[in-house]
């Protein structure tokens, strides 16, 4: 389901049905005046489902109620677990992530490419192999003109914070002085970037 606010309050039922179906995990940003929804999965072991399903699949909304499925398999594999949303250089950026262990795939799988997109239908992989550590449950934002990407979860708990203004070259902040975690709130506001709670 789809809901919205204009104060946090009051709350509007958009939709009770959206096509792209029950799933978890995905991805979903704002940009180009759309919602954007990508990738994710359902998990078979919490709701009752015929299969399990991994997505890579991308769809937008001008208005939450109507989507289009702008591509069904992107180039880049299942994943989601990604906080937050990064929109640099009139481009979506899709950094990390992975997929949730299942009954059939016991074994997570964690990512740390970075894949950029204008349209959500032609990806460009920028780094293959960035100096970040694959994760998952991590959080991106856009701040001062770069990307970000912090903490997250590979097997242990992280609190390393990496920047970049291309996606290709990345430069690690040293000395976080928040404990390791995954999971929380990343959001730039009053011309900061503010990190809050987490797992």
């Amino acid at each position: 389901d789809v809901w919205s606010s204009a104060d946090g309050v009051n709350w509007d039922l958009v939709t009770d049905n959206v096509p792209w179906g029950n799933r978890v995990l995905h991805h979903t940003v704002a940009f180009d005046g759309k919602i954007w929804v990508m990738g994710g999965q359902n998990l078979v072991q919490f709701a009752p489902a015929e299969k399990e399903i991994f997505y890579n699949d991308v769809w937008c909304s001008e208005d939450g109620a109507n989507w289009t499925r702008v591509t069904e398999h992107a180039p880049w594999s299942p994943r989601g677990m990604i906080g937050g949303g990064a929109v640099l250089h009139g481009r979506m950026w899709l950094l990390g992530g992975g997929t949730y262990d299942t009954p059939d795939r016991p074994e997570r799988l964690f990512y740390n490419e970075v894949w950029s997109t204008a349209d959500g239908v032609n990806w460009e992989l920028h780094n293959a192999n960035p100096p970040w550590k694959p994760r998952q449950y991590h959080d991106v934002a856009v701040f001062d003109g770069r990307l970000w990407v912090t903490q997250g979860w590979n097997h242990g708990n992280r609190n390393d914070v990496w920047h970049s203004a291309d996606g290709v070259n990345w430069y690690e902040v040293p000395d976080t002085p928040w404990a390791v975690r995954h999971a929380s709130s990343l959001f730039v506001h009053d011309n900061a970037l503010w990190m809050v709670a987490g797992n």
